[in-house]
């Protein structure tokens, strides 16, 4: 907590001596609209007056980090504003002002209506995605001290398909399975994109089959900026523990290239998804369908993540839902039982075999994941097949 008061003194200060520069030359480097003594060219957006900019020092380039980390969990933008990306700064503030209000809102709502069925979806709704902005206006920060405005990658088209093939480790104290082969195909037809993953247990009865199609409303089809709409379907088989489940979902979603919101964000992202579905489960002991037992589903997603390379892309998320095989988190409070998962994914293509790649994920939920497969894809459209 000291060191978290005395990085924001620091950032005072050097507010302040900006702000002394700015009644002297030109305001001091506002958002990266100057010349840097490295030579790098910074972001440019128009200033205050018409009088020439002056350079960022190179030692509050260095510190931003440092800020980021130790000040920006409290006041986020602080290390864009150190490394002198002011309209970043000032846009990942308003951004935790925005995601802190709709935390507010929403968990006043839960709260006070006692987390009624009538009403836990519309105020769930805001209030998760209220903790997603939170959360992504300070990692955004930090991405951005660290980076200093420059990206690590850029996103990629989508190819005609993607195949995938791999291993999962399934650690759930619930059940007795453990190993799982995974296989799944990605395709596009035009705007749409069609896909299917299966995981089949190595070591006992179980099996999942995910299959999906989701349409194209805005954005092209590449892996940038886009909203979509998706409509999916999971059906699970627990054999030796006597049941069986497939549920129906209705969701829309996409990413938001960061660079669009502030230029010094370039090569970062967001995520999000809202939806809902329906789950039916079986037992085979009563040797009824899926539709013995049944419970609604809410579906919300949000997450942030970096584009690596070329094509390659590494994303945390937070998974609002708890019919997988994740589940979701066990935590020692009112919310256990109710949250989702955490994710971590990335993937990245070869460079000397474009057309092949690796793709890696870790999960937290009640059951901990881990997985690695093989990605095969047709040859990208701007290089030769």
């Amino acid at each position: 907590m000291r060191a978290a008061l005395a990085s924001l003194v620091l950032l005072g200060a050097l507010g302040g001596s900006s702000a002394h520069a700015q009644g002297v030359a030109e305001p001091a480097h506002a958002e990266g609209d100057g010349e840097r003594d490295d030579g790098a060219s910074g972001e440019s957006v128009e200033s205050a007056d018409s009088a020439p900019p002056t350079r960022c020092p190179r030692w509050r380039r260095r510190l931003a980090p440092v800020v980021s980390l130790l000040a920006g969990p409290v006041v986020h933008g602080a290390g864009s504003f150190t490394g002198c990306h002011r309209l970043t700064g000032r846009r990942l503030g308003i951004a935790q002002g925005v995601g802190f209000g709709m935390l507010l809102v929403g968990g006043a709502g839960l709260a006070l209506t006692g987390a009624s069925r009538k009403t836990v979806a519309p105020f769930a709704m805001i209030g998760i995605p209220g903790v997603g902005a939170f959360f992504i206006s300070w990692l955004a920060d930090v991405y951005a001290a660290i980076t200093d405005g420059r990206s690590m990658g850029r996103p990629g088209p989508n190819t005609p398909y993607e195949l995938r093939l791999g291993y999962r480790y399934v650690h759930d104290p619930h059940f007795d399975h453990g190993s799982f082969a995974q296989a799944g195909i990605t395709g596009w037809i035009g705007q749409h994109r069609l896909w299917v993953d299966t995981d089949v247990a190595l070591d006992a009865n179980t099996q999942r089959v995910r299959a999906g199609a989701a349409r194209r409303l805005l954005g092209g089809a590449g892996r940038g900026s886009h909203l979509e709409l998706v409509v999916a379907g999971t059906y699970q088989r627990f054999a030796e523990d006597g049941f069986r489940s497939f549920s129906g979902e209705l969701a829309i979603g996409g990413r938001v290239d960061l660079a669009d919101v502030a230029p010094a964000l370039v090569g970062s992202f967001a995520i999000g998804e809202l939806g809902l579905g329906l789950q039916g489960i079986g037992y085979e002991a009563t040797g009824g369908g899926v539709g013995q037992d049944s419970h609604a589903l809410l579906l919300v997603r949000v997450g942030w993540g970096v584009y690596l390379g070329r094509y390659g892309e590494l994303v945390v998320a937070y998974d609002h839902r708890r019919d997988g095989l994740e589940g979701g988190l066990s935590v020692d409070s009112v919310g256990s039982g109710n949250l989702g998962f955490l994710q971590l994914t990335g993937r990245g293509w070869f460079g000397a075999a474009p057309r092949w790649g690796l793709a890696a994920e870790l999960t937290a939920g009640s059951a901990w994941i881990a997985g690695l497969s093989l990605l095969h894809r047709a040859a990208p459209p701007e290089e030769p097949r």
